[in-house]
């Protein structure tokens, strides 16, 4: 149910560029220029801010591996379309 609800979400915030296929994210953005989202995964839950990207793999594909995040592999950082997002790891120092 949390998923159907997010992805509704998602695709309400969002608009296809018909010549790239980004969704590209209508709704709050952050300094670095990502998309940005409250989510509550249940009504007892707190909410929380995530990038619109993470938000969309959540919803459409899957769980987020500890120790990764998630990029676009199309370059748009407006981008949630769950087809031009992948798992990629966090840096180390």
């Amino acid at each position: 149910m949390y998923r159907v609800r997010l992805q509704e979400k998602l695709r309400t915030y969002s608009q296809v560029d018909p010549v790239t296929n980004c969704w590209e994210w209508l709704g709050q953005v952050s300094n670095s220029g990502h998309g940005r989202i409250t989510v509550r995964d249940n009504p007892q839950s707190i909410n929380k801010k995530l990038t619109a990207e993470t938000a969309s793999y959540t919803a459409f594909i899957g769980d987020i591996p500890d120790g990764m995040f998630v990029g676009q592999s199309c370059g748009n950082r407006l981008c949630i379309n769950p087809d031009h997002l992948c798992i990629k790891k966090i840096p180390t120092r």
